[in-house]
C-alpha cells in the first residue's frame, strides 16, 4: 500500500476520496496526483472545489 504526504503541508493525515484523489485532514485541501502532477483544491462550504494555483493564489474550479 501507497503512502501519500500533504502536498502543502507534509502532513500524513491523509485518506483517499477516488482514485487518484486524496483529502488532508491536518491542513483540509483536497489534492489529485497523477502524470502531470499534483493539483491542489479547497473545498468550499457547499463541497464545490477551488483550484489553489501555488503560491499566487486560488482559481475557481467547477467540478
Amino acid at each position: 500500500m501507497e503512502s501519500y504526504h500533504c502536498p502543502r503541508c507534509a502532513g500524513r493525515n491523509v485518506g483517499r476520496v477516488g482514485s487518484g484523489q486524496f483529502y488532508c485532514w491536518d491542513c483540509f485541501i483536497e489534492f489529485a496526483v497523477s502524470w502531470r502532477g499534483v493539483r491542489m483544491y479547497q473545498v468550499g462550504i457547499d463541497g464545490e472545489l477551488s483550484r489553489i494555483d501555488g503560491e499566487s493564489g486560488v482559481e475557481g474550479v467547477s467540478t
